[in-house]
């Protein structure tokens, strides 16, 4: 089974050569991509110190966003034939020990799997209200949403890549982290199969939080449109998801092409950020 790791990074020197040590030492076999966005603290000369040759390191020109890195990782997963794509977080709060877990449960069947700190045996090293937050965020949403999980915003998960040609990318194209609600409710709509494992989510190693508090705001209005989604619109037809190269910087399959029904511009570069 031919695995793609990917990890999104922006000011992450002090954690990602940890992150990478860790994610070798748990799947030696996996090629790994790492998104930079134009980090400012010597983030990508810290990856490529490394000189590790199944490492993929894609640095785009300022922030474009979590939402847009986690979609380039999709395409170039899409692009170049992997079965399997696993996402997680740069800062530490994911393990990558816990990498085969979710590898497992897609080798037994499932399209998609979810790390989850809510299911038994999962844990949350937060405490006081960021634990209030965090735990009422996910069944809230597991109520509204009504998916069969306890876990939305994590974004530590595992794809079947041959089953992701049924996502409409443009639909997905969301700044920050409503992506990653969205992409659960893209998987349910489908009719993935899915599934979570327990994780132990650890608090960040080096820096600061990048989640802006105005955030906490756009992802309730974000989990509302999703579960009105969810309620009035019909099962959409599976798709062949086409990819399409940037006519900008001319990556062979990034420029993310919005339907009729999306807001101008109709389409956008997940990797340099140019849009028409």
């Amino acid at each position: 089974m031919k695995t793609l790791v990917f990890s999104a990074t922006y000011n992450e020197a002090g954690n990602v050569q940890g992150l990478l040590r860790g994610i070798v030492a748990a799947v030696p076999e996996a090629d790994i991509l790492i998104v930079d966005d134009n980090s400012q603290d010597g983030t990508a000369q810290a990856l490529r110190a490394l000189q590790l040759p199944q490492l993929t390191l894609i640095e785009r020109p300022g922030k474009m966003g979590l939402g847009t890195a986690h979609l380039l990782a999709f395409c170039h997963a899409l692009h170049h034939g992997y079965d399997t794509l696993v996402t997680l977080d740069a800062d530490g709060s994911h393990e990558p020990a816990s990498i085969p877990a979710l590898i497992g449960q897609i080798r037994a069947g499932h399209d998609f799997v979810i790390g989850s700190r809510f299911c038994p045996g999962g844990s949350l090293s937060y405490t006081g209200y960021r634990r209030f937050l965090s735990r009422n965020a996910n069944l809230l949403a597991r109520r509204l949403l009504r998916i069969p999980l306890t876990e939305f915003t994590t974004s530590f998960r595992a794809y079947r890549v041959s089953r992701m040609r049924a996502f409409s990318l443009g639909e997905l194209y969301l700044d920050g982290y409503s992506y990653a609600m969205a992409t659960v409710v893209a998987c349910a709509q489908h009719r993935f199969r899915m599934t979570e494992v327990p994780i132990r989510f650890l608090d960040r190693g080096y820096g600061s939080s990048k989640i802006p508090s105005f955030e906490i705001f756009r992802g309730v209005h974000n989990l509302l449109r999703l579960a009105l989604i969810r309620a009035v619109r019909p099962l959409p037809q599976a798709e062949d998801q086409p990819l399409n190269a940037c006519p900008h910087c001319h990556t062979a399959y990034s420029w993310i092409a919005f339907n009729a029904r999306a807001r101008q511009p109709r389409g956008a570069c997940v990797a340099c950020g140019a849009s028409a």
